[in-house]
């Protein structure tokens, strides 16, 4: 996402508006920029990558200009086909934003079956019944983070139309099964005159009249319901007597709008690289899956598969990721790492006479590439409840903390700020130094790694197993998840520009506090993080720092349930229903209290008893999605 230049200024008096940019898949957001304020020609600079776990028939950027008091306006929007996508394959393109009518954004399709009968009557007179049965959708958007869709049905004729009959509404999901059926009658004008009856003057007429169906999402917002897209279906190619069942695409709702040309609204410079992987049968790959399993007891380990796959991939990330992913599924993520550090810190002491091991695992080697996956994925929940409280209290509360003498608002206080600063470094620094016990065991084990190897080969320096470490778990972990908060699922969407320079100071801090250098303050460019940084020159930061990284690289941890804390994922009570131990009778449902834990999954008759039941994580092999009506009770 590069830039969008000439955006129409904005109806107030300072003409400047806050932009940020989203993409979509079709109507679901999947990323959303920083915001840029008081401009028109916001750049935004920003890397997006997902891979697509379903079908998708447009990719759409939306520029929103963001409103402190009312729901974010829509300036324009890129929508590009996946037809087209190959088309702008990896180059830079300017796209004219289109004008966004929201009843135009649609998505997904509805089942139907329509019956048209004929009916007399006990007095004889002659009606047309139609018998509408709404089945299921299929690919409704996702808006605003959710999608509880209903649909009302609707018969208009010449002059008039009926009264609107409605579905029950269907939460949490955007492919519905409704299974109901509404009837509309049609009769001459002598027998009925209730609004949801017509008037026919010529059983011809029928056939200038349409069924209606809109699809809505039963929204919580002030705003009302949002509308997800319509369906017309004229009756005169229904024959009597006759069923028609189809499924049909929801269509835009025109309400004749016409107003900005595209030129009025400004452009959105993009570079898009969408590329398809055809996955065959996994037995097609067990040849390469064993050869790259071996990898951590090949001597030496510059001549394995894993590591010759990471040498000829332009890009070291393109192949850290999928070997990660492969080893931690087998096990062999803690030797492979292992193998390509030694060798990373055999060859460091080879180029450099000096011996200097603060060139470890510095560069974007496969090994810091590994590292970095690993603790990804396997710390994504250690960074939650470690961080995320205080990061959400941040976001919140947004107390200045603006400490350079030049950026300071009107009004506001330097030593007030650098105060309000030092507390939140302070109260992020405790939390990351008191969370040892809560590291994942795999983390543990790739630093205890680390830390021998380093020691082993530079043993001169007694300060080397703390940086080999450090240089990890803050440098490329806890500072750059503090920056940058939404990359790592502790926030949805970007923080405001205010809470993102508060942000920035204290990872700057961080992650200095974290690296053990001799010389501090000559860490920073600017001469104000240094005047702060005299706040933390006390012994006290450094031995808090060596007792965290003695903790989680102390030893490799193996039978880590008898050293680690259970991590709590969950807890709540629940319905649970009675295992039937009598072949015969009914099947009882009780309220259970339960725990799931990094160990195991456990139910008590309420919170702090003794468990009743527990289930070690590993004996869980599948969970199934349960749709609310799966035992016929709510709520189960």
């Amino acid at each position: 996402l590069g830039e969008a230049k000439n955006l129409p200024t904005y109806p107030g008096p300072n003409k400047m508006r806050d932009c940020y940019c989203t993409v979509n898949l079709d109507q679901e957001e999947v990323f959303r920029t920083k915001i840029v304020e008081k401009s028109l020609c916001p750049f935004y600079g920003e890397d997006f990558y997902c891979e697509i776990p379903r079908t998708f028939r447009h990719l759409s950027f939306y520029i929103f200009d963001r409103d402190v008091f009312r729901r974010d306006s829509i300036i324009g929007k890129v929508a590009i086909q996946k037809e087209d996508l190959q088309k702008y394959h990896n180059r830079d393109t300017w796209f004219q934003l289109q004008h966004v009518d929201a009843d135009s954004e649609v998505q997904g399709k509805v089942h139907l079956e329509l019956r048209l009968s004929e009916v007399i009557t006990d007095t004889g007179v002659v009606c047309h019944k139609l018998a509408t049965r709404v089945l299921e959708c299929q690919g409704l958007p996702i808006v605003n983070g959710q999608c509880d869709p209903y649909a009302t049905v609707t018969l208009a004729g010449p002059s008039r139309q009926s009264e609107a009959k409605k579905t029950k509404v269907k939460k949490k999901t955007n492919n519905p099964h409704f299974d109901e059926v509404f009837y509309f009658e049609v009769t001459r004008p002598s027998s009925y005159n209730k609004k949801s009856h017509f008037d026919i003057e010529d059983v011809d007429e029928v056939d200038k009249m349409e069924i209606r169906v809109d699809l809505w999402n039963a929204s919580n917002l002030k705003f009302g319901d949002e509308f997800l897209g319509e369906l017309r279906l004229p009756l005169k190619f229904l024959r009597q007597s006759s069923s028609y069942e189809a499924w049909y695409f929801l269509q835009p709702r025109d309400n004749g709008n016409k107003t900005l040309k595209p030129d009025d609204l400004g452009s959105l410079r993009l570079n898009v690289v969408y590329t398809e992987d055809h996955v065959f049968s996994s037995d097609y790959y067990s040849p390469l899956r064993d050869l790259l399993l071996k990898s951590a007891d090949v001597e030496p380990v510059s001549a394995s598969a894993a590591h010759i796959l990471g040498e000829v991939c332009r890009e070291k990330q393109e192949a850290a990721i999928p070997l990660v992913r492969l080893f931690l599924h087998y096990g062999r993520i803690v030797p492979f790492i292992s193998a390509i550090a030694n060798a990373e810190v055999k060859r460091t002491q080879k180029l450099f006479t000096s011996r200097d091991p603060n060139t470890i695992f510095r560069g974007n080697s496969l090994t810091s590439k590994c590292i970095d996956e690993t603790m990804k994925l396997a710390g994504m929940h250690y960074l939650q409840v470690t961080l995320k409280p205080i990061i959400d209290e941040i976001c919140q509360v947004h107390k200045p903390c603006e400490i350079d003498p030049v950026k300071l608002k009107d009004g506001e206080n330097l030593e007030n700020n650098r105060e309000n600063l030092r507390q939140y470094v302070d109260r992020i620094f405790t939390v990351i130094t008191k969370s040892g016990v809560s590291c994942p065991t795999v983390m543990c084990d790739i630093f205890f790694s680390l830390r021998e190897s380093a020691a082993k080969r530079f043993q001169g320096d007694l300060d080397v197993r703390y940086t080999a470490v450090s240089s990890f778990i803050f440098l490329r972990f806890f500072a750059p998840a503090i920056l940058s908060p939404n990359l790592f699922q502790l926030t949805p969407h970007h923080p405001d520009p205010q809470t993102s320079r508060t942000l920035t100071l204290i990872s700057k801090t961080i992650q200095t506090l974290g690296s053990l250098s001799k010389s501090k303050s000559a860490n920073f460019k600017e001469s104000y993080m240094a005047t702060f940084y005299d706040y933390f020159n006390e012994q006290k930061y450094a031995d808090a720092v060596k007792n965290f990284l003695d903790l989680i690289s102390s030893s490799g941890r193996r039978d880590h349930k008898s050293i680690e804390q259970p991590i709590l994922l969950k807890e709540g009570f629940m319905i649970k229903r009675a295992q039937g131990r009598k072949r015969f009778g009914m099947k009882n449902f009780k309220k259970r209290w339960f725990r799931l834990t990094n160990h195991e999954f456990t139910y008590q008759k309420s919170k702090g008893d003794h468990p009743l039941c527990s289930i070690p994580i590993e004996n869980i092999l599948a969970v199934e999605r349960l749709e609310e009506e799966s035992f016929k009770m709510k709520n189960v």
